[in-house]
């Protein structure tokens, strides 16, 4: 079947959109031309809360005219982003990083639920739904190591150059990923379906509210996403406290690999259940951040670092879990309604974090993040004992 082709593309796709060398060092370059962290991580912020007014939407818009299309809007919309990101490094202009992070959301909110569903769908239409965590922890292997090839790059250019050609070199890899998205295969029962955006959006609402099983795991995710992505865009301002910009994304290369192996093992614990895998990876990645923040000297972001062994289990079973929960008449409007209120909470959190990091300390936000994985790790406890399967 020809739909097999997307297979190897949502890999390749993963492996490029990954590879974005600005990832790590993005709260230092904003925090280098806005001068404050709460700007800096503000920009983040926009991003979440405009990308939630969007998800409705643009996840309506997906379910209506395919994924593929979607796709390649979303490709297009990135390499916009990374050009006015690169000008605005260039010119010094921090209201510039305000249109990139507008321009960023959008892009991010066509292809969120879009990739989980144009993925889900390929396998419903080869007959293999059941193993859709497998093919989904295969292409994320392949993004964490785009990711960590992005790091690679970057730390070659900031050691010889600087952030703003980290920028611009940005721009001409996200280029890639658009000839990818134009490759892909549309599943055939979103070929020509004739549902009114409104009927899909009231449909998928009444599903919503009617599932109590989604509302409480949407809600732990929520929150898991919104901690771990604060996280993990702000370490790299902690990180280059302790050692030099170039050595930031050594670490980085080091978060990267651990993914890539966590990705590929991943379906080989599928047996253990997902909750089980939620509430062991979560309790690891907790671990390790806090033994590392402990120490708070040069090894510590190599030690940080190793908490991606964790991230691609928690990872797959956190979307194995949610797909499972979803309408398959409206999966990519679902999915982007749980991201809706997901983006505003990571929203109020990337705020939170920046104004706690100028007002006492970068470590102190680090630590006040660690705490709250704390609660993560319960969540998905309470959820083990009673949706234990």
């Amino acid at each position: 079947m020809e739909i097999r082709r997307n297979i190897l593309l949502f890999k390749l796709y993963y492996l490029f959109a990954g590879m974005w060398p600005l990832s790590v060092l993005a709260i230092v370059f904003f925090q280098r031309i806005t001068g404050s962290y709460a700007f800096a991580l503000g920009v983040f912020s926009i991003v979440s809360i405009v990308q939630s007014i969007a998800e409705v939407p643009t996840g309506i818009i997906s379910d209506k005219i395919g994924r593929r299309k979607t796709m390649v809007t979303s490709a297009v919309l990135e390499v916009s982003m990374s050009l006015i990101f690169a000008l605005a490094g260039t010119f010094g202009y921090k209201y510039l990083l305000i249109i990139g992070a507008v321009v960023w959301a959008f892009a991010e909110a066509f292809a969120s639920g879009t990739d989980d569903a144009l993925m889900y769908e390929t396998m419903e239409e080869l007959r293999k739904s059941d193993k859709y965590d497998i093919l989904y922890a295969r292409s994320k292997t392949f993004g964490q190591i785009g990711l960590g090839i992005g790091a690679l790059v970057a730390a070659i250019v900031t050691y010889f150059y600087s952030l703003t050609v980290l920028a611009w070199v940005c721009a001409i890899i996200d280029i890639i990923p658009i000839f990818i998205c134009l490759r892909f295969i549309e599943p055939k029962k979103h070929t020509g379906e004739d549902t009114t955006s409104f009927k899909y959006f009231v449909a998928a609402i009444r599903a919503f509210i009617q599932n109590k099983k989604l509302r409480i795991l949407a809600t732990i995710q929520m929150l898991s996403h919104g901690i771990s992505m604060t996280g993990h865009r702000f370490e790299g301002a902690y990180f280059n406290m302790l050692i030099p910009t170039w050595a930031v994304n050594v670490a980085r290369i080091i978060k990267q690999t651990c993914g890539a192996i966590s990705f590929h093992v991943a379906p080989y614990f599928r047996r253990f259940g997902f909750y089980q895998i939620l509430v062991a990876s979560t309790i690891g990645m907790t671990f390790i951040k806090t033994t590392a923040v402990i120490l708070n000297n040069f090894a510590t972001p190599f030690i940080q670092s190793c908490v991606n062994i964790f991230y691609g289990t928690a990872s797959t079973a956190e979307s194995a879990l949610l797909q499972q929960e979803l309408s398959s008449k409206q999966r990519a409007t679902m999915g982007s309604i749980v991201s809706l209120f997901g983006g505003i909470l990571a929203a109020v959190i990337y705020w939170v974090v920046g104004f706690v990091a100028d007002q006492t300390s970068v470590l102190f936000a680090i630590v006040m993040l660690i705490v709250c994985n704390l609660f993560i790790s319960g969540g998905y406890y309470w959820m083990l004992k009673k949706y234990k399967k």
